[in-house]
């Protein structure tokens, strides 16, 4: 049986304090590359441990984390995604990526929104330049899977992460099923962002969201049946739950941050602050 080439992309995320602190929080990211770097897209609440939505700390602590673990994939001879025949995994390694430039941990690495900043609560974390990258080690950035469908309203999606931090030896993701459920073309809340109807958990934080769509695809002259995928953007929480006292959200939307913000944010180049800290 086949592996499906798309769950490659994701990347379990060990928030870690310090060198050889303990794991603080587990989330998801994927890797992005632009102009011959590659970044790590994740959540910036994975990385200052604040709510965008209330300004608040999640965990009941006031640690942060200074290091993102990320298993990658140990290489094999085929070192480019064929989405007929996937890269045979032959074992993970860790991969730390630094989040400060600093000792002091008072200088980001990260890059946040242009224009919302953390209220955009996504992410890039420069890796390292593509030919950098360990010999033995495998990155595979989404941007260079050929998608082919853009989002639309009530379009089957599904977020490949790590509810609880469940996977396998490989770290392969979960796919969790879901749908769109707010027009992509509007942004929600004033902001570049779109409500999808799923049941997700802690971990899938930072998620590629992926469209799949079945039907006839493609121009007119070219035209041909089957299924097609798409990128939504990135997950990340569920709309709603810091309003339940218990915790809960009965609605069960979650929050995708449009792709283009990825983009945007890696051109800005605008580092994030430290001000979190503090809170």
């Amino acid at each position: 049986m086949p592996l499906h080439p798309l769950s490659f992309f994701p990347s379990l995320l060990r928030m870690v304090f310090g060198e050889t602190g303990g794991e603080m929080a587990i989330g998801t990211g994927f890797f992005y590359e632009h102009n011959g770097d590659y970044y790590l897209i994740t959540n910036g609440h994975c990385v200052t441990g604040i709510n965008p939505e209330n300004n608040m700390r999640i965990s009941d602590h006031a640690g942060y984390p200074t290091v993102a673990s990320v298993g990658l994939l140990s290489k094999h001879q085929q070192t480019v995604i064929n989405p007929k025949e996937p890269p045979r995994p032959i074992g993970i390694t860790n991969f730390d990526i630094p989040l400060y430039m600093d000792e002091h941990y008072a200088q980001p690495t990260w890059f946040t929104h242009p224009a919302h900043g953390y209220r955009v609560d996504v992410v890039a974390i420069p890796v390292c330049k593509v030919n950098e990258v360990p010999s033995h080690l495998s990155i595979f950035p989404l941007n260079s899977y050929p998608f082919e469908v853009e989002p639309a309203v009530g379009d089957e999606v599904f977020v490949l992460g790590y509810p609880f931090g469940i996977t396998d030896s490989f770290e392969m993701p979960i796919w969790k099923k879901g749908s769109i459920a707010s027009e992509p073309f509007f942004p929600f809340k004033g902001l570049p962002m779109m409500l999808i109807d799923t049941a997700t958990r802690s971990g899938m934080s930072g998620s590629p969201v992926i469209i799949k769509r079945t039907g006839v695809h493609g121009p007119e002259e070219d035209e041909r049946f089957g299924t097609a995928a798409g990128f939504a953007g990135v997950y990340s929480g569920r709309y709603g739950v810091e309003n339940d006292k218990l915790g809960r959200s009965d609605v069960q939307l979650g929050i995708v941050w449009k792709k283009e913000v990825i983009q945007e944010i890696i051109e800005g180049k605008y580092h994030g602050t430290i001000a979190f800290q503090n809170l």
